[in-house]
């Protein structure tokens, strides 16, 4: 049983046409769409947060949402992706690479989680980082607002506040 919330915001969805085959369950909407830009068929699940927000859900908003990231422009989605490219380069400084491939083109986006005030999307970058996944969370502008690479095993995840920190973790103590 969904909550009315839940049905409002699966009817918003199915009206705007955004998600093939929308479905309400388990306090989310998720379907399949297209990021234009990208050209590329993505999971979207829609969290209107019920647990916290019941009460205040905000339908047309997070219908906007989804639709701003699904139709973000190709110079958003290049700058999005460059931003992505540049904290992980960054982070991994001068590690010899197995893969010479750029990440910039082993990037593939999988899914979308959209919030009232943030996305989340995730990538896989099967070459560069066969056994990850990249977290990219984007603020209500679409602005990158953190990079995050998580085991896919899901057996140890780590959170951390910037790159430089999960590369700290990661490398283990510094030894001088």
């Amino acid at each position: 049983m969904t909550s009315p919330a839940l049905d409002t915001l699966l009817a918003r969805i199915v009206e705007s046409g955004l998600l093939e085959e929308p479905v309400a369950e388990n306090d989310l909407v998720y379907g399949r769409a297209i990021i234009d830009a990208a050209g590329t068929a993505v999971n979207v699940n829609v969290d209107p947060e019920l647990e916290d927000h019941e009460d205040d859900v905000d339908p047309d908003a997070l219908v906007a949402a989804v639709s701003r990231v699904l139709s973000v422009s190709e110079s958003r989605w290049r700058t999005i992706i460059d931003e992505i490219v540049d904290d992980i380069e960054d982070a991994v400084d001068d590690e010899p690479l197995a893969e010479q491939t750029a990440l910039r083109d082993d990037l593939e986006a999988t899914s979308v989680v959209v919030f009232a005030d943030a996305v989340l999307l995730a990538f896989l970058a099967p070459k560069q980082f066969p056994d990850s996944r990249i977290l990219v969370q984007l603020d209500e502008d679409l602005e990158v607002d953190g990079v995050e690479v998580r085991d896919l095993d899901g057996i140890e995840t780590i959170e951390v506040d910037s790159l430089d920190e999960l590369l700290d973790r990661i490398s283990g103590p510094d030894e001088d």
